[in-house]
């Protein structure tokens, strides 16, 4: 049955539905939310085992829209992801406004935009998919409506993501022009038989990346992650770092790997170009942060540098290791975003020095934290190493040494900025000795965040085998 190939993305429609009712309950009851979201994940992760065996025909819906194991195991990620942020909210949620039905709500509109842009083979559903979970993210990260930064955060992030926004739909229009349609089949086929590809062409291609660009904050279209990361909610700054980038990052996957395939020679050097780039801004940004969310804001900028290098490579190695790079981010980044959670309370603020001697008042969180920055840093055995090992392999494949000695050297940079927040909280001596209480749903999901970091490190061949069927 052809509906049956969307019924995870009406299931996510379903439970908007629920999550909006559910925001009438009263103020009694709102705690409740949280669990009644977890279960709308559950039921969503329930439809999509039940739709796997689909995965290996790639069935299509249309032809706009396809289920194939690329599309099952996306969407898995951004299920957990989404899994995770609504413990994040949980924890997050006296700093909320009454509506929270209303934020749980967008949270599941922006996981269906993210199903759609894994599922798309249209020009049009990347459009839909990316304003379905734009939309979302501008509404949430202005949520703190009593506060100054997070209103700042929400208009900053809504006029440059309209800019972007407005890039990709001219570029999609420029490349209807040439291909006489939207279907990814049309566009790869004129690109590929097209005696002469024409400058048009040429220049909707690099406005659609431009658009994508922004997602995944690509220099130069990133000048709006470290403010928006400072004000926005802290778990809408998660769902920004992992979820927004990894659909950004998914996209131009499928799209360079696809359509664009035939032009490589015109893209590659300059998605290294970018890279390089992307790499220099974001770490050397990093290095004179004060505030641990502009600092993450910073390095989430060097990781998009990372993904472009494994995107220039052009080749299936470099997808790959793409792939393998964003399920070890995932888990990094949740990890260390849910401490800051977890911590920002007690420690007074999100100032690196408020770090300070966070070992003695939560040795728990400091472990936790500790972990997620050496696997964001690259230090084996953690799952971050064996992903920038996998994009500076793919990288040499590619005949791109001096790109590969970029990237070693950021690795360097980005391990002294986040050992630097390992100094402050073992090394010295706390503003506060009050130990912090860790929630058991927050310690448990901190538990599963750093045993997925150690397994995605040290046992690479089942994940490895699984990424693979995505050819």
């Amino acid at each position: 049955m052809p509906w049956g190939l969307l019924a995870p993305e009406l299931g996510l429609c379903l439970w908007i539905l629920v999550m909006l009712l559910a925001d009438l309950a009263p103020a009694t009851r709102k705690p409740q939310l949280s669990w009644l979201a977890l279960g709308g994940i559950g039921f969503t992760a329930v439809l999509l085992a039940w739709q796997q065996p689909l995965w290996a025909r790639g069935e299509s819906f249309q032809s706009m829209l396809a289920v194939t194991h690329f599309s099952g195991l996306y969407k898995c990620f951004f299920t957990a992801t989404a899994a995770v942020v609504v413990i994040m909210t949980r924890q997050f949620q006296r700093h909320l406004p009454a509506h929270l039905g209303a934020f749980y709500m967008l949270l599941f509109t922006a996981l269906l935009g993210t199903f759609v842009l894994a599922s798309m083979r249209d020009l049009l559903m990347l459009f839909l998919g990316l304003e379905l979970l734009t939309f979302s993210l501008y509404i949430m990260a202005a949520y703190l409506k009593a506060e100054a930064k997070s209103i700042e955060a929400g208009m900053k992030y809504l006029i440059l993501g309209s800019v972007s926004s407005g890039f990709l739909v001219y570029g999609i229009a420029l490349l209807y022009g040439f291909a006489g349609g939207t279907s990814f089949t049309q566009v790869q086929n004129a690109f590929t038989y097209a005696l002469t590809v024409p400058a048009t062409a040429y220049a909707g291609m690099v406005l659609v990346l431009a658009g994508l660009g922004f997602k995944i904050a690509a220099s130069p279209f990133n000048l709006w992650v470290p403010d928006v990361y400072e004000g926005a909610p802290t778990p809408v700054v998660a769902l920004l770092s992992v979820g927004s980038k990894m659909a950004g990052a998914m996209a131009l996957l499928q799209l360079l790997t696809g359509i664009f395939a035939p032009i490589a020679a015109f893209w590659m050097p300059l998605l290294a170009a970018l890279s390089v780039a992307t790499l220099l801004y974001g770490n050397l940004g990093a290095l004179a942060q004060t505030n641990i969310k502009r600092l993450l804001g910073y390095s989430s900028i060097g990781h998009a540098g990372y993904l472009l290098m494994g995107l220039s490579t052009g080749s299936v190695a470099g997808a790959e290791a793409v792939t393998y790079y964003l399920l070890a981010y995932l888990f990094s980044t949740l990890a260390v975003f849910l401490v800051v959670i977890a911590a920002s309370d007690a420690v007074g603020g999100d100032a690196l020095e408020d770090y300070r001697g966070l070992s003695q008042r939560s040795g728990f969180l400091a472990a936790v934290m500790f972990l997620g920055l050496l696997s964001l840093a690259g230090v084996p055995p953690l799952a971050g190493f064996v992903g920038k090992l996998l994009v500076l392999l793919a990288t040499v494949e590619s005949g791109r040494l001096w790109l590969v000695a970029v990237g070693a050297v950021n690795v360097a940079i980005a391990l002294y900025y986040y050992l630097l927040i390992v100094k402050r909280m073992y090394l010295d001596a706390p503003r506060q000795t009050q130990p912090i209480a860790v929630p058991a749903a927050t310690r448990v999901t901190l538990y599963v965040l750093v045993l997925g970091i150690l397994v995605v490190g040290i046992w690479q061949a089942p994940f490895l085998r699984w990424i693979s069927a995505i050819r």
